[in-house]
């Protein structure tokens, strides 16, 4: 327990300025568009994502992470799998967090103004409660985190070249679903399918994707590449 203690204050330091600064400009622009609602409401509509944002953030933070704590944890003689153990618990902790958070925002908002909340549950939900609003930015966040670690690992690990080179084949993707129309059956299986399933198969996806991350991080260097 005094290790995962340890764990989370050390990886919390780390990225407590940047925390702490995302959170304050966000509220700002938050409090901006609510002035802007309130005064200019009835003659201009204006939009505003509160997730979205917290998504990216998240996503960069975990882009950074290998390489701001990994080297000091196996300096002070925490094996790579006790670091993922840990890391993964606080992924979890940060996530939940931050959902409620930006979900109790975001139920407040329309208390206050007139603002229009953009959110993907929306796709699936007019009129989501905040239990679901929160469990889809939980695994949404935990999604982002995830993806923004395995990045993090392609450069830790392949150096600048292999990074971009993957950042490359990541870019292929959306070119090759586009000429190939495969976007249409996903579009029709993504307004077909039901949010738990959707939920569960994103956890799903996100569990199998950081035990593939932490394979790969079982014969990492202390440095890297």
């Amino acid at each position: 327990m005094n290790i995962i203690k340890g764990c989370f204050y050390v990886l919390f330091q780390s990225y407590k300025k940047q925390i702490m600064t995302f959170w304050c400009i966000l509220f700002s622009i938050i409090l901006l568009s609510v002035f802007l609602g309130k005064f200019f409401g009835q003659n201009i509509s204006i939009a505003i994502s509160v997730s979205i944002p917290v998504y990216i953030f998240y996503g960069i933070m975990a882009a950074k992470l290998l390489n701001k704590t990994l080297p000091y944890f196996l300096k002070l003689g925490l094996s790579r799998l006790q670091y993922m153990f840990n890391v993964g618990l606080f992924f979890i902790s940060w996530s939940l967090i931050g959902s409620f958070i930006s979900t109790c925002t975001q139920k407040i908002i329309p208390y206050v103004s007139n603002l229009f909340i953009i959110h993907p549950i929306l796709l699936i939900d007019n009129s989501p409660s905040f239990l679901q609003m929160m469990t889809l930015d939980t695994v949404l966040l935990l999604f982002f985190l995830t993806s923004g670690l395995l990045l993090n690992v392609v450069f830790y690990r392949l150096g600048f070249f292999g990074g971009y080179s993957f950042i490359g084949l990541l870019g292929l993707i959306p070119i090759v679903t586009i000429i190939f129309k495969w976007y249409s059956p996903l579009f029709d299986l993504l307004s077909n399918i039901s949010t738990f399933a959707l939920l569960s198969s994103l956890l799903v996806f996100s569990a199998v994707l950081y035990t593939i991350i932490t394979m790969m991080i079982r014969n990492a260097s202390v440095n890297p590449a």
